[in-house]
């Protein structure tokens, strides 16, 4: 398991939405690309959802199982 992951959050406020994911990637470009890609699938299924944050997670807890999604 890499040493950090990456929380991503959205939201849609027309909707009153929010949804959340954590994925292991190895470095912020890659982790971009998902968050923009999420987003537009999201969008696809309900419009106007929006980026709330990404993180990046250094060092997980030994209990935390992320998605992995590479």
């Amino acid at each position: 398991m890499s040493d950090k992951f990456f929380k991503f959050h959205y939201k849609n406020d027309k909707e009153s939405l929010a949804t959340s994911y954590d994925v292991v990637f190895d470095d912020f470009s890659d982790a971009m690309k998902f968050a923009y890609d999420k987003l537009d699938e999201l969008n696809q299924s309900v419009s106007g959802y929006r980026i709330v944050g990404v993180y990046e997670i250094l060092y997980p807890t030994n209990s935390y199982n992320p998605n992995q999604i590479n």
